[in-house]
This record gives C-alpha cells, sequence and structure tokens, in this order.
C-alpha cells in the first residue's frame, strides 16, 4: 500500500511585527490569511489592492513611515474586523475603508496628522470600538451617532487655528451624537488647553453622558466646576455607575514647562479614581462629592486654600495618592484641630494614603498644624516635597509614629530646612525612627544640620543620596545597625569633610558612589 503524505495545515497566520521590513510581504502571501500583523516596522507603502476574502484582523500600526494608504487598499478584504493604523503618518481614511461593513474594532490613536473625519464612518454600523485618541481632529461628524453598537469611544480634539475656525461652523460634539450611543460603557475624551469650542461644548456633553446607564469608564474635562451636578455624586454611589474615571477640573492654562516631575505624573495615571483639579477658588461642594469617591488627586494650581484638610477628611478617606502644587496660600497640609473628635463614628484623617508629592509651595511651613491623632498618614510610603522656600522641617518627634511604615524620602530644594526632626526631643525611649525607610534622599538643602536631631535612622534603609548639603557634617547611620544599607551617593568633597563617631568613614567607602 502507497504512503499517502498528509496534507500540509494551510497557513493563517502572518506574523512579522517589529522585524524592521521597509516593504509589505508580497501580495500572493497575503491571500488566504485570517490575521497580519506588520506592526513595528518601517513599511511606507502598501500594495494597492491584496486579495484577502478571509482576513479578520489587520495590525499596521506603530509603521511611523506610512503615510498613504491606497485607495483600493480594502476593495477586497470583506470579513476584516479589526485594523490597527495607530501611530501611523497617515492624514486621511481611503473610500474603501468605509466598506468594511464587519469591521468592530478601528483604531487610528496617535495618528497626529488626521485632522477630520469622513462623515462616512457613520456606515460602519457594527463598529464596536472607535479609537481617535491622539489625532488631531476638531470635531466628530454626527453620522457617529449611527454607530449604536459602540462599546468604546476615545477621541482628542485639537484646537483650530484661526484660519481652521473661519472654515469650520460644526458643534465640536453635535447635539444627540453621545445620548445615541445607548452601549456604550467606555467614552474618553481628550482637549487641548484654552479650547473654547470644547467650553462652549461641554455642559451640553455632559448632560447627554448622564443618560448612558451602561457607561464604567469616563474620561472628561469639566471647564467649569459647577458642571459636575449632571451627575449624582451622593451617597456611596455614584449615577452613571463609574468604576474608572480621569476627571479635570477648572481652566486649563497651557504651560511651556511643567513643574510637575515625570515620576508624580505617572504614579497619578496608575489609579482607577483620578480627580485633578486646576485653577481653583475656595472648596465647592462638587469637589468634595467627586473627591469622596477618588483615589488619586491632584490639586494643581489653588489660588486660596490654606490647608489641604480644608477638603474634609471624610472626603478623602478613599484618597491614595495625592500630588498638589503651586498653591501659593497654602501653609500646612494637615489641621489637626479639624479632625473629629475619636468617639465620632467616622474614621479620621488621610488613613489610606500612600503616597504624597507636594511641589512649588510658596508658603508651606508644616506638615501638620495642631493636635496630632495616629491614623493620619500610617500608610504613607512615599513622600516628597519640593521647593517649599518656607519649610523648615518635616517632622515632630510627636508625629513620628505616623510614619511608621514610610519607605521613601525625597526632600529637594527647600532651602529653609535645617533638621528634618524639629529639635525639641521628648521620649528618650526612642533610639531609632521612620522604621520601614528604605530610600532617602536629600538635595539642594544648604541649611540643613542634621537629618534625625540625633536618632538612627531604619533599619531597613538601602539607599542614601546627598546633594548641595553643605552643612551636613554627620549621617545618623551605623555599620552594626544599618546592615542593609547599600549606597551612599553625594559629593566627594563633601563625603571627605564628615564627621563619624562610632564608626570610622573608610568602613564606608566600599559603597559610597561620588556624583561630581
Amino acid at each position: 500500500m502507497d504512503n499517502i503524505l498528509p496534507e500540509e495545515a494551510p497557513v493563517l497566520f502572518l506574523i512579522n511585527g517589529g522585524m524592521g521590513l521597509t516593504k509589505p510581504p508580497k501580495v500572493e502571501q497575503w491571500d488566504g490569511l485570517i490575521e497580519i500583523c506588520l506592526m513595528d516596522n518601517d513599511i511606507s507603502k502598501l500594495p494597492i489592492s491584496p486579495s484577502c476574502p478571509k482576513l479578520q484582523k489587520l495590525f499596521l500600526g506603530r509603521n511611523y513611515k506610512l503615510r498613504i494608504i491606497p485607495p483600493p487598499f480594502f476593495d477586497h478584504m470583506p470579513a476584516l474586523q479589526v485594523l490597527n493604523l495607530s501611530r501611523t503618518s497617515i492624514k486621511s481614511l481611503p473610500e474603501s475603508l468605509f466598506k468594511l461593513f464587519n469591521l468592530r474594532r478601528l483604531f487610528l490613536n496617535h495618528c497626529a496628522l488626521i485632522t477630520t473625519l469622513s462623515p462616512k464612518i457613520g456606515e460602519l454600523e457594527q463598529l464596536e470600538v472607535l479609537d481617535l485618541e491622539g489625532t488631531e481632529i476638531m470635531y466628530l461628524p454626527k453620522e457617529v451617532g449611527k454607530l449604536t453598537n459602540l462599546t468604546c469611544l476615545e477621541v482628542s480634539f485639537f484646537e483650530p487655528t484661526s484660519r481652521r475656525r473661519l472654515e469650520q461652523s460644526h458643534e465640536i460634539i453635535p447635539c444627540g451624537t453621545i445620548s445615541a450611543l445607548s452601549l456604550l460603557e467606555e467614552l474618553n475624551i481628550d482637549v487641548r488647553s484654552n479650547d473654547n469650542l470644547w467650553n462652549a461644548s461641554a455642559g451640553e456633553v455632559a448632560s447627554e453622558i448622564c443618560r448612558l446607564q451602561r457607561l464604567h469608564t469616563l474620561k472628561f474635562h469639566f471647564p467649569r466646576v459647577e458642571l459636575l451636578s449632571y451627575f449624582n455624586w451622593d451617597g456611596e454611589k455614584m449615577s452613571p455607575s463609574l468604576s474608572y474615571f480621569r476627571f479635570t477640573v477648572g481652566h486649563l492654562v497651557e504651560r511651556i514647562i511643567s513643574r510637575l516631575s515625570c515620576d508624580a505624573e505617572l504614579e497619578l495615571e496608575r489609579y482607577d479614581r483620578y480627580l485633578k483639579y486646576v485653577n481653583g477658588e475656595d472648596i465647592p461642594g462638587e469637589i468634595k462629592k467627586v473627591l469622596r469617591h477618588s483615589t488619586a488627586f491632584f490639586l494643581d494650581r489653588h489660588w486660596t486654600i490654606r490647608k489641604l484638610s480644608d477638603f474634609g477628611y471624610r472626603n478623602m478617606l478613599q484618597l491614595k495618592c495625592l500630588v498638589a502644587g503651586e498653591c501659593n496660600n497654602l501653609q500646612a497640609i494637615i489641621d489637626g484641630d479639624q479632625i473629629e473628635s475619636p468617639s465620632s463614628d467616622a474614621t479620621v484623617g488621610l488613613v489610606s494614603l500612600e503616597y504624597m508629592h507636594i511641589y512649588c509651595m510658596k508658603n508651606l511651613r508644616s506638615i501638620w498644624e495642631g493636635a496630632v491623632n495616629n491614623s493620619s498618614f500610617y500608610s504613607l510610603k512615599y513622600l516628597t516635597f519640593s521647593t517649599c522656600p518656607e519649610l523648615t522641617n518635616i517632622f515632630t518627634p510627636g508625629l513620628l509614629a505616623n510614619f511608621s511604615n514610610l519607605e521613601e524620602l525625597i526632600i529637594d530644594s527647600c532651602p529653609k530646612i535645617t533638621c528634618l526632626v524639629s529639635c525639641d526631643r521628648c521620649d528618650d525611649k526612642i533610639t531609632f525612627i521612620l522604621p520601614a525607610l528604605k530610600r532617602i534622599s536629600l538635595h539642594f538643602l544648604p541649611k540643613l544640620a542634621s537629618i534625625s536631631n540625633g536618632w538612627l535612622i531604619s533599619p531597613r534603609l538601602e539607599l542614601m543620596s546627598f546633594q548641595d548639603c553643605k552643612n551636613l557634617k554627620s549621617l545618623p547611620i551605623s555599620k552594626a545597625f544599618n546592615e542593609n544599607l547599600r549606597k551612599i551617593e553625594g559629593e566627594h568633597g563633601w563625603w571627605q569633610e564628615l564627621k563619624w563617631e562610632d564608626t570610622h568613614q573608610d568602613s564606608w567607602d566600599d559603597i559610597f558612589v561620588p556624583i561630581d
């Protein structure tokens, strides 16, 4: 009996992502495939009209040299369901794309040269995901309202130049468009600063968003605080019920240079419910209501607030991340006299806070004023103070116990600080402070004379970093106690002038790294 060789299984996938291709595979290779991935290459030209009757998924993203898609390119892709053109240099979409009647997902994110979206987008009635984030479109065509199967819409609006504005008479989002998308679960709307068109349209859009019963994810800019009233924030639940939100409230002002560090910005983005309040005055009730549901809060340039605790402790119980900057009237973070009495049913203080970054505070003088309780800051792991010219110390002896879980401390450009701990030692039983601290960075503190007022620092300490602390003559460490210390950074000249009591400098030389 003759041996019959089995037939070779047909090739259904072509995965050539990240291979440095300058040309796409030959058109003969496309036929019969159900998925093609050519992402992360240097492809600049595509075949005119490849025959792909079975193709369901096509990934062309991150081909930055791709500028034009041939007009008939999609003519023979009737089964296509997923199309990714993100981060390419295309300026427009070919007519053949709008005949992909089975298309479910269209990704155009960060196609920065796309400035308009064709009204023919409404013909893609099966579309479930439309990602326009990072484009420079000026408005949505009303035909987007026909995409009634959409569950996810992401869009960035670019404020038109004066010439463009004269040519444009469209609403940024036509009335009734958002409310027509009743299946929406995710809606992200990003706008540039000083966008007057958005400022005029945001109220109507907000009122339509409130009708979306399935919505659980929302990114939105409220140019005026009162627009928050469209949403129901009372009680434990929100309406609509949002498990994830990114809210910016207030009038945005474009800045040439942001003073917020990249690390703090990335940290804010980690949290599911993030509120940014910018250029505010007073403390509106609507902000307090949203804050009650937030896990991250960025207070950017508030003009009147004197203490962060003025927002109300009950409204900050869920906060895990707090960033605040350029609030020129702020004098303290916490006013202990505002905290409810221990007999009350409410948990008091910033009990959930894990990350706090304070920067560019012209008049900040202390973390805490008034009576100290044992709840606030207990969960805090990361603490930064940067560019606070009136700050003289960070901790008081009575406050140190609240920071027993602190793992990283960064103090930068605070010229009046003389000691991290105020000098009134009141408990001789304490032998060391900040027991969980692993990393400490002290930069540009010219008057710093003492770190801990004689106490040793954390046995878990791993890294110490110093720069321009010329007045600091000793370090509160010992070989026996700080066995985990792996690295000390600082200027070579400063290191040579340090004085040591219980150990010799040369015993630390192996872990010292000069930064000159």
